[in-house]
């Protein structure tokens, strides 16, 4: 019975999460060519095609869907052992705070990667709006926020950007309606304050029609036709499309995310906080959206 080597294993995932041998290369640190070999290598182990080869991507076939699940299951088992070995065993408690939406969506994959290597620290989170968790980080009732990056009152660097787009239905007449009717989040949030201010500058006649602290709230209304909304760009789909200056849109800029500590954190803070960082970047890198 021929043995599933952890280096093939990691390739391989690689490149089902980034669905692109160039982008899997850097990951793992590997020539293209040497990726591709791997590829091969691995597809005559099994004797079954992994993957179907497009123009500027790869698609799993079922048997490399099968082999994906095994392989993560692998690579999670061996980072948790040696973890017991060359991770510090930190013990105690850590309030993470995150933004709603992204809160449900996002973090579950990063939390659940920081307890297979910190299984000994607890993990309290809260979730809420940016100015709500700015100040909870402030007062010190968080260790850790992740919330809307202002360049005006942070100094830390953002840990993920993507476009603020206006969406509608596909094939809608809501974007045609005036006023124009808009799905905001609640007064606070920097989306809606972005997108008032760009239809104001606009001199765009607007009513908000619908309100929510969730984005899916807003989503909803988009999907049925009953309004516009600004938000991230990966939250298009097939029903969801990017409206632009063509529907006689303004551009709303970009989106920004960022990460503080509070005041005296610790090392298990900060392990928290590389964590995120990390998995902020690695769902960036395959596409993964952070809303739902």
């Amino acid at each position: 019975m021929p043995s599933l080597d952890l280096d093939l294993a990691r390739t391989f995932v690689a490149i089902c999460e980034t669905g692109n041998f160039s982008r899997a290369a850097q990951q793992v640190h590997r020539s293209a060519s040497a990726i591709s070999l791997q590829v091969k290598k691995l597809e005559e182990m099994v004797g079954r095609e992994l993957f179907y080869r497009e123009t500027r991507k790869v698609r799993m076939t079922s048997d490399g869907e099968m082999l994906l699940g095994y392989a993560r299951r692998l690579l999670r088992l061996n980072d948790e052992a040696f973890s017991k070995f060359l991770n510090p065993q930190f013990q105690g408690r850590v309030r993470l705070g995150a933004p709603n939406d992204n809160g449900i969506v996002a973090m579950p994959e990063i939390l659940h990667r920081f307890a297979a290597t910190h299984p000994h620290v607890e993990v309290d989170v809260h979730l809420g709006p940016t100015l709500s968790l700015r100040k909870r980080i402030a007062a010190g009732e968080l260790d850790i926020a992740i919330f809307s990056f202002n360049a005006e009152l942070d100094s830390q660097s953002p840990i993920h950007v993507e476009p603020l787009v206006w969406l509608g239905a596909r094939n809608g007449t809501a974007r045609d309606k005036r006023p124009l009717p808009v799905a905001l989040a609640e007064p606070g949030c920097y989306w809606r304050a972005m997108a008032l201010k760009s239809l104001d500058d606009a001199g765009l006649n607007y009513r908000i029609a619908y309100t929510s602290e969730f984005c899916q709230a807003q989503i909803a209304a988009v999907r049925a036709d009953l309004a516009i909304a600004p938000l991230p760009i990966s939250v298009i789909s097939d029903d969801l499309v990017h409206l632009s200056h063509a529907h006689g849109l303004p551009d709303l800029g970009e989106y920004r995310m960022t990460l503080a500590k509070r005041e005296g954190s610790g090392p298990v803070e900060d392990a928290l906080a590389e964590h995120v960082v990390a998995g902020f970047k690695t769902i960036a890198e395959r596409g993964m959206r952070l809303f739902a």
